[in-house]
């Protein structure tokens, strides 16, 4: 697909959180969590302004930990973030880990964007900085069957924008990557495709529909 051309992509690459799915609510996380230790959680306005800076907080704490390729970092990173200064009981910020997949919710347009560009014969994926399985999610949402490919950064060895995790999505694709279209919300990590050709589009989660239309048959 070259830049400026009208045709459509012969393959688009998804992100997954805050673009293929977005947290339905903050209250009704910290609800589930809750609900897990039996008891009702204090300060939760504290609890929802922690959860929405998570991972940029766990950069500042812990500026060396890939946790996006382990599992059991992962998990460390979240609850020792939310925990470390005592605003947040170490049970508490456990029970909103074990709780995270619970509040996933399919991003606007999306489900309607994989059944249009799946029937077109665009190949898609996901491609996910990720140390946690979304596939049971997907499959959940009956996105599952469309996508030609999910990659997940724990699985694969890379992490976005590191241009190998591209190359490797567009590989399983049977694609060229000047072929293919990435869409997220990272400035950052999104655009790590360009080096190779792929164009790129970011924008923020609720207007992400219309990046998708962009890229969607008619």
């Amino acid at each position: 697909m070259s830049s400026g051309s009208n045709a459509l992509p012969r393959a688009v690459l998804l992100d997954f959180h805050n673009t293929t799915a977005v947290v339905q609510s903050m209250e009704t996380w910290i609800d589930d969590a809750g609900a897990l230790l039996a008891k009702r959680p204090a300060s939760r306005s504290t609890v929802a302004e922690r959860l929405g800076n998570v991972w940029g907080d766990a950069r500042k704490l812990f500026p060396a930990m890939d946790w996006d390729l382990d599992p059991e970092a992962h998990r460390h990173a979240f609850i020792s973030t939310l925990s470390h200064d005592g605003a947040i009981a170490l049970d508490l910020a456990a029970a909103l880990y074990e709780s995270m997949p619970n509040q996933w919710m399919l991003n606007r347009g999306v489900s309607d964007f994989v059944v249009r560009a799946s029937s077109a014969g665009i190949r898609l994926a996901i491609v996910s900085n990720i140390a946690l399985d979304i596939r049971p999610a997907l499959e959940g949402w009956g996105i599952a069957s469309a996508l030609d490919a999910v990659v997940l950064s724990y699985e694969v060895g890379y992490v976005k924008p590191d241009p190998r995790i591209f190359q490797l999505t567009a590989d399983l694709l049977d694609t060229d990557p000047t072929d293919c279209v990435m869409i997220g919300d990272s400035v950052l990590d999104d655009v790590g495709g360009a080096a190779l050709g792929m164009q790129c589009i970011v924008t923020r989660p609720e207007q992400m529909w219309r990046a998708l239309e962009l890229a969607s048959p008619r």
